[in-house]
Order: C-alpha cells, then structure tokens, then sequence
C-alpha cells in the first residue's frame, strides 16, 4: 500500500469516528424542565412573609383519601402546593368570606399569611395526593392550627 492511500485510509477512519461521535452526541437525551408553579400572592391577594431565622427548606407529599380534610389552619411561613393526583379543595377565609378553588393535577397555590387561614378537603371521588414545598426556618412548625 502506498503511503498516499495509507494516509487517506487514516483520515477516513478520523473523519468516520468523528461523525460518529458527533451523532451519539446530538442524539443524547435532553433534559426537561418545566416550571410548575409560580406566584407572589397568595389566592386572597395577600403578599407572604418569610420569617426570620435559620433557612430551612422542606418538601412533603400529602396524600387525602376521599372525604379527608386538613382542618382550618395558616401557615407561618409561604408554602407553595402542587396538586399531582385527585383535586383538593382549598377553602380560604379572606377577610371573613369564605373563598373555594377546586386544584387540579397540575395546578397549584401559595400560602403563608396569618390573616388568610384556610383548609383543605378531598371531595372528589378518588384519592388526591400532593407535593408541599415550605420555605420555612429551623424550628418553625409546618402549620399553625385554628379553633
């Protein structure tokens, strides 16, 4: 073999590997991101308040059977919920009326003003389920029960 075509062979062999290479690249996974809820007020139009101390971030998933209710309580820091199964029923007091929004998967609100207490029921005919983020402080309760 002449050294020309011995050359030639080489590049060929890089210029393959290369394209190679380049399509694994181009055909890897990407990621997805996908904002799921954002909001600076709360449903009664009220700004929350983070408290003061030691950062501390939470992330719980609660789960309501059918008729299960979390009882009348506010939140002393802003909490953001994520409804991913069922629909949860979000009863407010705003300014002594009481305001209803039914959350669907996907959708979801923002608590956390000792002036807008509110509770949670499932009323729909399957388990609900959903993802709470509490941007709280070390020490600090998740929620503060109202008589």
């Amino acid at each position: 073999m002449h050294r020309f075509e011995t050359m030639h062979l080489k590049q060929v062999g890089w210029a393959a590997g290369l394209m190679l290479l380049a399509s694994s690249v181009q055909a890897a996974p990407q990621p997805e991101i996908q904002e799921l809820f954002k909001a600076s007020r709360t449903p009664g139009d009220r700004v929350v308040a983070y408290p003061q101390g030691t950062p501390e971030m939470r992330v719980v998933r609660v789960g309501l059977p059918v008729g299960a209710t979390i009882p009348l309580h506010t939140h002393p820091s802003p909490v953001i919920v994520v409804v991913t199964k069922g629909a949860m029923t979000n009863v407010r007091l705003v300014d002594g009326k009481e305001v209803v929004s039914v959350v669907r998967p996907g959708d979801g609100f923002l608590e956390g003003h000792p002036d807008e207490p509110h509770y949670v029921t499932n009323q729909g005919p399957e388990p609900a389920e959903a993802i709470v983020t509490f941007a709280s402080v070390e020490g600090l309760p998740n929620m503060v029960r109202v008589n």
